[in-house]
């Protein structure tokens, strides 16, 4: 026997999706494969949020599913009765034609007792979802022309120019058919696109969710499917954005589920939806689960048809109970594994936005703030090093750290023909301020010199240190020796024979830059203070 998914016991959602798809033939509407191409099988995690979920206090023995907010009310569609409207029953469900109602919000979040929504979108047909434009002046909706065998839900826009609840100049949308379904419509918070779910012909099976640019004047684009990242040859349902446009959320039964449909989340990357998730057992029941959106960022609603229920399907109230998250990390020289201070590090997020740039300091450890279920690149450049690029998942809700290594390549050195002179080319040495003491990252630096020696047992070279013009000449060239000495001494403790070596300081008379007829900059005279390592023989 089928397992009955979204709204079957609401629609008899199963023949209505044979009957799509018997008739497809006859569709006008073209619809467009996101971004044209066939997205790569995915593998789909399940989650470890942690949600609170929670009776919202409006459900009643009838089914009803959250549609979204308006003005601060939470709009639901229900197959209750009040009053007048509701008065017919369908003759598919036995139950009264679902109509839309709204709710208002409590501190709490729990929902007052529903009222009817609008007596002009409110028919004696079934009404579907519904949503507005950000300025709440238009709202687009679906609704199902009664008819004793089939449901057929299509899609509808309305405007209410003086903000007074009279809605007015009700339009079909042209991308309904006769054909097919309209369901589950969502507006992004800009605006500019309609997300949707829909049976029409095309698709990779059952429905899928698709989009539509919003133009202008309130009219809809061509349907867009998401793609085979978000739809499955069953059946995907309830598509919301969040507000910032990063994360859908939508109802599958097709992908890696606890029972029936379950509630996803995808990430937006560069339009692109990526990394399907499971938001995991918190929220998701082994029965159907949809519906779902946040009112802020962390309280919100979700639909549900599970056990111990009121009535076929109830709306819930939702808490997600977050932990503060770190990527903690350390800097490494991948040869020696000495600490790399004075690495500049950047943490950059799906967007292509750094969200920290941080240079470490002597213990060369960094950390940074992080989402849960996301992948960040980490960036890490050094003088003298090659630079790293990593990708960092953080795949858990409850971990409360995601600890890494940066390990970086040391460039090679090059010997190179500068002017009359051969040198061996390196990154710069530093030295403690004002002082002839080689700092520990520097040292790494001078192994390389070493590693050129031995590789050319013949080769001699001269150490010749040079100062910026700050502070007194005889000053600065009494520096210059001592930091040029401080150097040889090193090369010889790795075991360089000292004959090989000579030491020399020339202070400030050879400077790159010249800063006695301008004023220059620190990272200029940062030039001007090096070590050169000539070759004499």
């Amino acid at each position: 026997m089928m397992k009955t998914t979204l709204f079957s016991t609401l629609f008899f959602f199963f023949s209505l999706l044979t009957f799509a798809q018997d008739n497809n033939q006859n569709t006008d509407t073209e619809t467009v494969s996101i971004n044209n191409v066939e997205t790569p099988e995915v593998t789909v995690l399940t989650a470890n949020f942690q949600f609170d979920v929670t009776d919202t206090g409006v459900n009643s023995k009838q089914n009803e599913y959250g549609s979204g907010f308006f003005k601060q009310k939470y709009i639901i569609i229900s197959a209750k009765k009040i009053g007048g409207l509701g008065g017919t029953k369908d003759p598919l469900t036995g139950e009264p034609h679902t109509q839309i109602y709204c709710s208002t919000i409590k501190k709490t979040g729990n929902l007052d007792n529903p009222t009817l929504y609008s007596r002009i979108l409110n028919t004696h047909d079934n009404e579907g979802s519904i949503t507005f434009t950000p300025d709440e002046r238009t709202v687009y909706y679906t609704r199902s022309i009664l008819n004793d065998s089939i449901h057929n839900y299509q899609l509808f826009r309305a405007r209410d120019a003086e903000g007074n609840g009279q809605w007015l100049g009700e339009e079909k949308i042209d991308l309904s058919s006769n054909n097919y379904n309209i369901e589950n419509p969502y507006m992004t918070n800009d605006g500019k696109k309609l997300y949707f779910t829909s049976d029409m012909p095309g698709g990779f099976g059952g429905f899928d969710i698709y989009y539509a640019d919003v133009n202008a004047d309130g009219s809809v684009g061509k349907p867009i499917n998401l793609g085979k990242g978000v739809n499955t040859p069953n059946n995907e349902r309830t598509p919301y954005i969040d507000s910032k446009n990063k994360y859908l959320y939508f109802a599958s039964d097709g992908h890696n589920t606890i029972g029936g449909l379950d509630v996803f989340r995808a990430r937006n990357v560069n339009g692109t939806f990526v990394r399907p998730l499971n938001l995991g057992p918190t929220i998701n029941s082994d029965q159907d689960d949809y519906a779902f959106m946040m009112a802020n960022s962390k309280r919100g609603y979700v639909t549900s048809a599970k056990a111990n229920g009121v009535g076929g399907s109830d709306i819930y109230k939702v808490i997600l109970n977050y932990n503060k998250q770190s990527i903690r990390g350390t800097v490494k020289d991948a040869l020696t594994k000495l600490n790399a201070p004075n690495t500049v590090v950047e943490v950059i997020d799906q967007d292509g936005n750094i969200i920290t740039t941080k240079k470490v300091g002597k213990d060369a450890k960094f950390s940074v703030y992080v989402d849960p279920y996301e992948v960040y690149t980490i960036r890490s450049n050094k003088e003298g090093y090659i630079e790293n690029i990593m990708d960092v998942e953080t795949n858990s809700a409850t971990d409360r750290y995601f600890d890494i290594e940066v390990n970086l390549e040391q460039t090679q050195p090059e010997i190179v023909e500068e002017g009359d002179k051969t040198m061996i080319k390196i990154e710069n040495i530093y030295f403690d301020f004002d002082r002839a003491t080689i700092k520990d990252d520097s040292k790494i630096s001078l192994d390389k010199i070493v590693r050129v020696l031995e590789d050319n047992p013949d080769m001699k070279i001269e150490v010749n240190a040079h100062t910026d013009i700050r502070g007194s000449a005889a000053y600065n060239l009494g520096l210059s020796k001592r930091r040029a000495a401080s150097a040889m001494k090193y090369l010889i403790s790795r075991g360089v024979n000292a004959d090989r070596l000579i030491s020399e300081g020339f202070g400030e008379t050879q400077t790159i830059i010249d800063c006695i007829s301008k004023e220059c900059s620190d990272e200029e005279h940062e030039l001007n203070r090096r070590i050169e390592f000539v070759v004499i023989k």
